[in-house]
Formats: structure tokens, C-alpha cells, sequence
């Protein structure tokens, strides 16, 4: 009796247990994670891009012709003949000098050459009758030397008779006052009446060409040097560098004229300029404005949208790509310069590789994702 009582309590032990197990299994099944849903993304597939490689300087606008306007003969003004802030073209007549005396001067020297021509004329006539007496002895050598020598005399007079007389028509017309150029004049520094001289300090007008105008930029000589090496070694192409300034909303598109070739040594810059069609004179000389100066392209580059680069706290770069089976993976990578709202990206991507671009909070390394494959356009 005894041994069938432990029996049964054996048997009921053994049932328990088996039923907590069960339990446990069960409670352990109910609390396992279900499998994690690949996740939605938009990808882009990256393609070759050739990048101009942009600088953006600060520059000032410079006149491409200033004059001022002296007078190079003295003498009263008589009359002012432009309008004060006015548009002037190149050889126009600014000022009337007074030219009673340059006038006078001007016929004496016409005067003084016209009777050396006649005296010359007449040496002439007596030589070649001396030189055909000397022939029979009719004149004695002196005689025919003394009239060799007058003539040449007449000659070089005649010479300094015409340069007196040029002179006198330089002097006289100088006494008409013209732009050496064509441009905008300023306010005139001197009134009709008032006594001018020759070489005087003080300009009488000063005339500025605005069409075309220069923009002048400083650029750090490491930047140039950077640049020129990266066209030696291949990585950058030579191209036509443009220039673009922008003011008010407005491009004004222009041309790479020069740069300096020789460095500031107290700024360590070099001295580039560019030129501008001003048709409209809205650029003025003395303005202030960014200048977008493209040296060279970049052929076979990679973009990427600024929104899928991550940047970690040492600043260090990554981009989650899609690799096999749909399944992310890491690239770091080497950023460039920006352009527009993409890096640049000189290493760690290639053509081909698509890059993931939302929803990076939510994936990792080895996460399976659903990805909607957009390819990147050409430009």
C-alpha cells in the first residue's frame, strides 16, 4: 500500500514538471521579437559628373579708362563745352583755350618758311649757274664753295621752319581742349574766364570709362598653386575661365582678363581681373561684390545630396549604400568642396554605387531595406 502511494506521488511530480515546462516554452515563445520589415528608402544611383571648380572671391569694381583732362598750352577759357556729369566722346571739344596768340604765331611761322623757300629757291638757281661757270673758270672755287654752303644753310633753315610751323599748329590746336577719351565727365574744376597753364597740377575734368568695367580680386597664392598642380597632374582640366557677379538679383556674366605674377608678400595673395560688359552703367567704379571665378572642371566627379552624408563627432563622413541582397552597407568617404546641395566626393564612391538617402535614423549596418532606385541625373 505504502509503495503504491509513492508511485502516485511520483507520477504527479513528474506531471507538474512537464506542465511548467510547457508553460515556460510557451511564455518564452510569446516574448521572442518577430522578424524586423526591411525598411523603405529612396536610393540614387550616382553617375559621372564634370564640376567646375568655382571660387567665390570678393572683388572691387575698377574703371577700365580714367582721364584727366589739363591743358598742355596756357591761356584764358573762354567757353565750357560739354554738360557736367554728361556722356563725352573721345574727341570732343571740352574747352575753348583763347587763341589770338597761337593764331598770330601760327602765320608768322607759315610766313618765316614761305620767305626761306623763296631764298632757297633762289641758292639753288645761283649753284648750278656757279657750278657750270666753274667749268670755264668763270668764278673762282671760293665762289662756288660759298654758294654750296648758303644753300645748305637755306636748307636746314628751311628744316627748322617747318618744325616752327608744326609746332605753331600743335600749340593752335591745343588750344581746343578735347577728351582723350569717351566715358562720363565729371563736374568741370574750372570756370570760363579763370587763367589755365600748361602742365598745371590741378585737372580741369576727369573722364571714366564704365564699359567696359574690371573687377579686381585677390586670391591666396596656395589656392593658385593647388589648383595649377591639379592641372599638371590630370585631376583637373583647363577651361575658359568665366566669371559671374551677381547684384540685385542679377547675373552679369564676364571674362578672365589676367592675374598678377607676382605675390603680395604682405598678404600672400595674388591680384586676378575680370572684365564685364557695362552697357547699362549699372556697375560703378568703387562697388563691392562676390565674383563667381571658375579656373578649371573636374571631368568623372562624384556628387552626392548633402542630406545622405553623415558626419560623426571626430568628422569623419560616411554613406549608407545598398549592397547585396538589399542590405545596407557603410562607405566612408573624403568630402571636397560643396556644390550647390551636393558634396563633392573624392573618395570612398564610385559610378554605379546608390546611396541612400532617407530614413538613415532607422537603418544600420546589415539592416535589409526596400529600396525605390532613382538614377542620378547627367550634367
Amino acid at each position: 500500500m505504502k509503495l503504491k502511494f509513492s508511485t502516485l506521488i511520483l507520477a504527479s511530480s513528474l506531471t507538474l514538471t512537464l506542465a511548467a515546462c510547457q508553460s515556460g516554452e510557451a511564455e518564452e515563445a510569446s516574448q521572442a521579437p518577430a522578424a524586423r520589415p526591411a525598411q523603405q528608402v529612396d536610393a540614387l544611383e550616382l553617375v559621372g559628373h564634370t564640376v567646375q571648380m568655382t571660387d567665390h572671391l570678393p572683388a572691387r569694381a575698377v574703371a577700365s579708362k580714367v582721364a584727366e583732362v589739363r591743358p598742355q598750352v596756357s591761356g584764358i577759357i573762354l567757353k565750357r563745352n560739354f554738360t557736367e556729369g554728361g556722356y563725352v566722346e573721345a574727341g570732343q571739344t571740352l574747352y575753348q583755350i583763347d587763341d589770338a596768340v597761337y593764331q598770330a604765331n601760327y602765320q608768322s611761322a607759315k610766313a618765316d618758311l614761305a620767305r626761306t623757300q623763296a631764298n632757297l629757291k633762289t641758292a639753288k638757281t645761283e649753284l648750278e649757274r656757279y657750278k657750270a661757270l666753274i667749268k670755264d673758270r668763270a668764278v673762282s672755287q671760293q665762289t662756288l664753295d660759298q654758294a654750296q654752303a648758303n644753300y645748305q644753310a637755306l636748307e636746314a633753315e628751311l628744316a627748322m621752319n617747318k618744325a616752327a610751323l608744326h609746332k605753331a599748329k600743335v600749340d593752335l590746336s591745343y588750344t581746343k581742349v578735347l577728351a582723350p577719351i569717351s566715358g562720363q565727365i565729371s563736374k568741370s574744376n574750372i570756370t570760363e574766364g579763370a587763367l589755365v597753364s600748361m602742365g598745371q597740377a590741378s585737372a580741369l575734368a576727369t573722364i571714366t570709362q564704365l564699359d567696359p568695367i574690371y573687377f579686381d580680386m585677390v586670391q591666396a597664392s596656395s589656392e593658385l598653386r593647388r589648383i595649377k598642380n591639379k592641372i599638371a597632374s590630370g585631376e583637373l582640366d583647363v577651361t575658359q575661365a568665366k566669371a559671374v557677379v551677381t547684384l540685385a538679383g542679377q547675373d552679369y556674366e564676364g571674362k578672365f582678363l589676367f592675374n598678377e605674377v607676382q605675390v603680395n608678400p604682405s598678404t600672400d595673395t595674388v591680384t586676378i581681373r575680370t572684365e564685364f560688359a557695362n552697357p547699362d552703367q549699372v556697375l560703378m567704379p568703387g562697388m563691392f561684390a562676390n565674383v563667381k571665378l571658375t579656373q578649371a572642371t573636374r571631368p568623372n566627379s562624384i556628387l552626392v545630396p548633402q542630406k545622405a552624408i553623415s558626419i560623426g563627432r571626430r568628422g569623419n563622413a560616411s554613406a549608407y549604400v545598398i549592397g547585396q541582397d538589399n542590405k545596407v552597407a557603410v562607405k566612408p568617404v573624403t568630402l571636397g568642396r560643396s556644390v550647390d546641395n551636393n558634396w563633392l566626393i573624392t573618395s570612398g564612391l564610385t559610378v554605379g554605387d546608390k546611396v541612400i538617402l532617407n530614413g538613415l535614423q532607422k537603418i544600420g549596418p546589415g539592416a535589409p531595406v526596400n529600396p525605390t532606385i532613382t538614377k542620378q541625373a547627367a550634367e
